[in-house]
């Protein structure tokens, strides 16, 4: 690796934590399920947009897989998560069914983002 490679890692490792940081600092504290109420009448990608703007609970989900949404756009959801230690393999490796439940999160998001009002 050059010292380029090196500091442009760095740098976008610094820009990812600190769009990370923005985020859960506007996303409500107590994550939850939104009630139909809440739902009612939102397309799939004002659903997440209210989540991301703290007007909705966080899912339990991304909780228990330590990552938030990043950005939601239409047809597109990007998450950021750091897995710790109890997702760990006897290998000392990160379980693969952490990286499968996160690519699972994020695709399932990613098409849930194009859906009209009433669709789930």
């Amino acid at each position: 690796m050059t010292i380029t490679e090196v500091m442009n890692s760095e740098e976008t490792l610094a820009r990812w934590q600190t769009e990370e940081a923005a985020v859960r600092a506007r996303l409500q504290t107590v994550p939850g399920v939104a009630s139909p109420a809440q739902v009612e009448g939102r397309s799939g990608l004002q659903i997440f947009e209210a989540i991301l703007a703290g007007e909705l609970p966080l899912p339990p989900m991304v909780v228990t897989l330590g990552c938030v949404p990043v950005r939601i756009e239409p047809g597109r959801a990007v998450f950021q998560g750091r897995p710790g230690s109890r997702y760990y393999n006897p290998m000392g490796t990160v379980h693969g069914g952490w990286f499968a439940t996160m690519l699972d999160t994020a695709m399932g998001c990613a098409v849930h983002s194009t859906l009209p009002p009433g669709k789930t």
